[in-house]
């Protein structure tokens, strides 16, 4: 004896009592729009992608969105080898490239190829930016201040002044198109990003220090420049700045201002 039964077909089943609705499908944006997410999602995706970070401060709505949605984002996200890392103590949320392992895949982020002479602001600005959280201030600086800073590890400050000046403008625009350095309305002062830590982690302090100092004594002119060299090694040392850089980019000063300075 043969047994049938009667089943529902799939979208008789949908329709059961149990069955859960059907999202609405999302209005197209524009002619021939043929994406699933709402406008304010994308917007999130291209503010990461575009990057260097997404601050909450430029745009709360579109910050709440990143958190309603941050599971989403991910997802979308990791479709294209990209990890996603939100600090909610400082509003900020960037993009950055997980580890692959032995997985080869293109990327999307731009790579930073950081001069001598920005590195070395950066150990500066680091601990500026630490003393001054650690006594509940913001870390503001002048362009005086930071032309001090540059002085110390650049051999054109006392050789040749125009070139030396033109050194400390590269490094001044390269940063505040990080925006690691913040342009204040008063002046010529100029905020040091609090995201630095975030952006530049302290996995590989010990390589950039290495490279640092190796690079700084090669260049040293005479034995109290070394030995001076060496103090300001160990000041860094001892207040633990940091930047993610590996030791051949830490090495690698710019052809040009080489030429230049010499």
């Amino acid at each position: 004896m043969t047994i049938s039964y009667d089943l529902p077909d799939d979208d008789v089943a949908a329709d059961g009592p149990d069955a859960k609705p059907k999202a609405p499908a999302p209005e197209p944006l524009y002619p021939g729009d043929t994406g699933t997410l709402p406008a304010e999602t994308r917007q999130v995706l291209v503010n990461l992608l575009r990057g260097p970070y997404f601050e909450r401060s430029r745009s709360v709505r579109l910050w709440e969105v990143l958190k309603v949605n941050e599971k989403l984002v991910r997802e979308r996200l990791s479709d294209l080898y990209l990890d996603l890392l939100i600090d909610d103590e400082f509003g900020v949320a960037f993009c950055r490239r997980p580890d692959l392992g032995d997985l080869e895949a293109p990327s999307l982020l731009n790579t930073v190829r950081l001069r001598f002479l920005d590195s070395a602001m950066l150990l500066e600005l680091r601990d500026r930016l630490m003393r001054a959280r650690a006594g509940g201030e913001r870390a503001v600086v002048t362009k005086v201040e930071l032309a001090e800073m540059l002085r110390l590890f650049d051999r054109a400050a006392d050789q040749n002044a125009p070139v030396f000046q033109k050194h400390f403008m590269g490094v001044i625009k390269r940063l505040t198109e990080r925006r690691i350095l913040l342009q204040l309305k008063s002046g010529d002062a100029m905020e040091i990003s609090p995201v630095l830590p975030l952006l530049f982690p302290t996995a590989d302090i010990e390589t950039l220090r290495a490279a640092y100092v190796r690079r700084m004594m090669n260049d040293a002119a005479s034995p109290e420049e070394k030995a001076e060299l060496g103090r300001r090694y160990e000041m860094l040392k001892a207040e633990g700045a940091a930047i993610e850089l590996t030791d051949d980019e830490a090495g690698e000063a710019d052809e040009a201002d080489e030429g230049e300075a010499r």
